[in-house]
């Protein structure tokens, strides 16, 4: 190499050594490329994120401990019946928009035992030849779930309550809390008679576990015309979010409530009978 060559290869060395050193008070700083990020180093904390957390030794607690765990993962549901279909004779079917089973039904036998313990299957077909509607079946706890009769269903429900015949005695057994749109059960104190004359609605004879009954306010315009499965509210997409009694009761609460109360105290007060809370929420919707 001759001496012209190696003074080329020198200049250039001492100017990269220039730009290797950091910048001067006055310099512009100089961006140098981050080094590549190992494989390893993204797999990891990837793959550790993802692990679900797990209790191994669950299966080593007393018995009477892991079924009170099972009953403490009940979740609350309610249940809003909404029109999906026909059946074959034209009649219209109606299913709950929390129709899913719950997980504790197949995370494991002991789980699915302690669910049948305290889960029912809710189910309605009309009889042979009946113009009535049909209920798709689902499990429902009757402790912690509601039974929202809203839209077309509490319309029907309300026709149901004041007609003469038996056809749908205790076709809604085992519902503890039941809630009804604020407007039909308006319409029910309307079209009933006086308090303890006819006609009155029949809702022991409907529902003969109620223990609380809940009026509900739905603001919303979708709520009043749900009747297409294309704006039904999604599946666990219906929640209940109760509210005080007001202080000073307007006169569309003392239309609902006072009737309702009367009719209560006349159905379950019969001889020293449990007559069901009345309840006060607002229907909320999440899509």
């Amino acid at each position: 190499m001759d001496k012209e060559a190696e003074d080329s290869i020198t200049e250039e060395i001492d100017a990269l050594s220039i730009l290797a050193q950091p910048p001067t008070e006055f310099g512009a700083p100089i961006t140098y490329p981050s080094a590549p990020i190992s494989r390893t180093a993204t797999t990891f904390p990837k793959a550790f994120s993802r692990s679900p957390p797990r209790f191994r030794r669950f299966a080593e607690l007393p018995t009477e401990l892991r079924l009170k765990i099972w009953e403490l993962s009940f979740e609350p549901r309610v249940h809003e019946l909404h029109p999906c279909a026909k059946l074959y004779n034209d009649r219209m079917t109606f299913r709950s928009n929390s129709s899913l089973t719950p997980p504790i039904f197949y995370a494991c036998r002991e789980s699915r035992y302690v669910a049948l313990q305290h889960y029912q299957l809710m189910q309605h077909a009309p009889t042979h030849g009946a113009t009535g509607k049909g209920i798709l079946r689902f499990y429902f706890c009757p402790a912690i779930d509601t039974l929202l009769l809203n839209s077309l269903m509490g319309l029907f429900m309300m026709f149901v309550l004041l007609e003469e015949n038996a056809d749908y005695a205790g076709s809604m057994k085992g519902w503890e809390t039941v809630a009804f749109d604020a407007e039909r059960a308006q319409l029910i104190s309307l079209l009933s008679g006086i308090p303890g004359h006819s006609a009155q609605p029949k809702i022991k004879e409907v529902f003969p576990s109620l223990k609380r009954l809940v009026i509900a306010f739905d603001y919303s315009k979708s709520g009043k015309t749900r009747f297409r499965t294309s704006v039904w509210p999604g599946e666990n997409g219906t929640s209940l979010k109760a509210f005080p009694w007001p202080i000073i009761e307007s006169s569309q609460f003392e239309d609902i409530f006072k009737p309702m109360r009367e009719f209560l105290n006349n159905d379950y007060g019969v001889e020293g009978g449990d007559v069901p809370e009345m309840l006060v929420a607002k229907v909320k919707r999440v899509r």
